[in-house]
């Protein structure tokens, strides 16, 4: 059944109080933490691969506060999500892990995990023991090896340079005219990972779109882009491209907020809400300073920071809201659609039936 569209999750304008209804945790499970930790800090060290969630600026204050906090070095490697998901799994078949964590999208997270690829971790971290502060349920997967960070809304970014106010697209049907053939951008949804993969899946699972308008837009001959989506948000700054049907405010708040001729716009047929993932890698060799990460990552300091950089809405009930008007679409989506496991785990299914690759033809 198609699930039913959602309300944007409710934000808070000042800290508020959590309220702590969780069992106090016992003095047993404070060692173990504490042996976590120690443990952590003898490791010493930490490797990432992030996609657009822990890009530019954002992700560098965000590493920089919690190397600051405990000390230990961070390398960064930010991939697109397809590429991220690849090398995963090319060092675990050649039994030499060099990611700790995965902070890819969502495409490339469902996959890990449905191919064994994550570990579980969920139960052992403290700040999962008092789900009370969290908006909705910080698990994604099923059996917790994926954990949400963020919430991102989704929209057609344009250049506001090329795109006059006249011209804005206020539907996605409006794509399919003729002035816009040739002048669109989408990551290329035959990749099976990557936002456009996502705007594909997502709207043929909600019935929002089918495949006859796919074959009409495919028509359109949009520059069907391989690399990550921060690149092509860059080319559309760049004016390479008019518009791209699909992007996130997580992807492209940093660059609005530096000055970049961008606008997010909200469609009638209403918005995807995108989660930042983040999970820990089958077999890393840093097992603890990746559960030190996300744990931070996901308590209220670490939420803060993250949220402030990146301009997103946090998880938690109890961190301020940090978004930018500017970087929010524009205007507000009448309805929101929950990028679920469930619908990423369907868009898999309709990849690996290549009907992506029956209507944007052979790669």
């Amino acid at each position: 059944a198609t699930p039913a569209p959602v309300s944007p999750p409710p934000r808070v304008t000042a800290a508020a109080t959590p309220s702590f209804n969780s069992p106090i945790p016992t003095s047993q499970e404070n060692v173990a933490w504490a042996k976590v930790v120690e443990a952590a800090k003898k490791e010493g060290t930490l490797t990432i691969y992030g996609a657009s969630q822990f890009a530019g600026d954002g992700g560098r204050r965000t590493i920089e506060a919690f190397s600051k906090e405990y000390g230990i070095r961070v390398d960064m490697f930010v991939v697109a999500g397809r590429q991220g998901m690849e090398r995963i799994k090319i060092e675990n078949k050649m039994k030499q892990p060099v990611a700790d964590i995965a902070g890819l999208g969502l495409s490339s997270s469902t996959e890990l995990s449905l191919a064994g690829l994550l570990d579980s971790i969920w139960q052992d971290l403290p700040e999962l023991r008092n789900m009370a502060v969290f908006r909705v349920d910080p698990t994604y997967t099923p059996n917790g090896d994926v954990l949400n960070m963020a919430f991102s809304p989704s929209g057609v970014l344009i250049n506001t340079k090329l795109v006059k106010a006249q011209d804005e697209p206020r539907s996605y049907f409006d794509l399919l005219d003729p002035k816009w053939k040739g002048k669109m951008i989408l990551t290329d949804p035959r990749a099976g990972a990557g936002p456009g993969f996502s705007w594909f899946a997502e709207m043929r699972y909600h019935k929002l779109l089918d495949d006859d308008y796919f074959r009409r837009f495919a028509r359109q001959e949009p520059i069907l882009w391989g690399g990550g989506s921060v690149e092509e948000a860059s080319m559309v700054a760049r004016g390479e491209a008019w518009l791209n049907p699909f992007t996130t405010v997580g992807t492209v708040g940093q660059m609005i907020l530096e000055g970049a001729p961008l606008k997010i716009l909200g469609m009638t047929e209403g918005s995807s809400v995108l989660t930042d993932p983040i999970a820990m890698v089958k077999g890393a060799a840093h097992p603890n300073v990746a559960k030190l990460f996300i744990n931070w990552l996901l308590s209220r300091e670490g939420q803060e920071v993250y949220a402030k950089a990146f301009s997103i809405d946090s998880v938690r009930k109890d961190v301020p809201d940090f978004v930018d008007p500017r970087v929010k679409p524009q205007p507000e989506p009448p309805k929101y659609w929950p990028r679920t496991f469930e619908v990423a785990e369907a868009s898999n299914r309709y990849h690996k039936e290549c009907i992506a690759e029956s209507i944007f033809g052979k790669r």
